[in-house]
């Protein structure tokens, strides 16, 4: 076995997930045949978590891979350029970097568009669990994934083994649902949520929304979803309901945390920042009521600004958070 407890900490998180190149028109709300210009930007659910993570001064290593091409040279440069570890992005020969496009209607509807296919544009998925190193998942204070890292083999393989090593090293280890369910072909909803049970129980911390949490427990009440939850071992849940606030389970103990009201500009982004502020605040050391207030009050801001906006920093939201609710 390896000695993962003799591994130096060189971050606060290491982040596993997929880095991905959006492609964003220049002028939303516009039938795109109107659109004159489009703008490339660092994307990916792993991406942007650490993005806002890097805001928040955690320092964060994102661990991932890129295609062989000059999307994935601008991608990483990119990523360094916000704060985000790369030493732990790999570049794979013969694979290209995956695309998306975003696109919001003249109705502020919103459509995502992905170009991310196996075998030649799908870089993070040839990833297996002999490449993972101690090194590597015991490079952070926390290790997290998400749903993305566990849809199939061998990448799924890969992100418990991390996590395992991770747990070795005492580190601790944040899962977060992020569910996609059009993202599961071929594997049914029984299935799926087992394999998501699985990695409930290999983190410490969990963070979901309810409606995942109805889905991976079958419980309705949040409560019952709640221990069921904590049975699986975590120690920290986080259980969000939008503008219905949140629950967090700890010690024993459930609070529920009331929403912060906003004027919402754009609602993309406010479950990474949750989940970013989340692991921030813990880091902090804050106390369990206080990480979900301080993650709540992070989301909310995220979703009052527009969506090229900056994410919001520490001292922001905790300015935000000494306000009454």
């Amino acid at each position: 076995m390896e000695q993962a407890s003799a591994v130096e900490t060189l971050c606060d998180v290491v982040a596993l997930g997929s880095a991905m190149v959006e492609i964003t028109p220049s002028e939303m709300g516009r039938p795109l045949s109107d659109v004159e210009g489009m703008t490339p930007l660092p994307s990916g659910a792993a991406s942007n978590f650490a993005s806002v993570l890097a805001s928040l001064d955690v320092r964060v290593e994102l661990m991932s891979r890129v295609g062989d091409d000059e999307l994935g040279r601008w991608l990483v440069d990119r990523l360094g350029g916000r704060n985000i570890g790369t030493r732990f992005v790999d570049t794979v020969a013969g694979q290209l970097t995956p695309v998306s496009l975003a696109w919001m209607d003249q109705g502020g509807a919103k459509t995502f568009y992905f170009y991310r296919f196996p075998g030649y544009s799908d870089p993070l998925a040839t990833l297996t669990a002999s490449e993972i190193t101690s090194e590597q998942a015991a490079a952070g204070r926390i290790f997290d994934f998400s749903e993305a890292a566990i849809r199939s083999e061998p990448l799924r393989s890969a992100a418990l083994r991390a996590a395992r090593l991770a747990t070795e090293a005492s580190r601790e280890v944040c899962f977060a649902v992020n569910y996609r369910p059009s993202a599961w072909r071929g594997t049914s909803e029984d299935d799926t949520a087992e394999i998501l049970r699985t990695a409930c129980g290999a983190a410490h911390i969990v963070a979901m929304n309810r409606d995942e949490a109805q889905f991976v427990t079958g419980r309705a009440e949040v409560a019952d979803a709640l221990e069921d939850l904590k049975a699986m071992g975590p120690t920290l849940i986080a259980v969000t309901a939008g503008d219905e606030g949140a629950w967090v389970l700890a010690e024993g103990s459930t609070i529920e945390v009331p929403p912060r009201r906003v004027n919402v500009l754009y609602d993309i982004g406010a479950g990474d920042t949750f989940h970013a502020g989340l692991l921030a605040a813990h880091l902090a050391g804050m106390h369990a009521e206080r990480a979900a207030r301080f993650a709540s009050d992070a989301a909310a801001l995220r979703i009052s600004r527009a969506a090229a906006a900056p994410s919001p920093t520490f001292d922001e939201i905790t300015a935000l958070g000494d306000k009454r609710f």
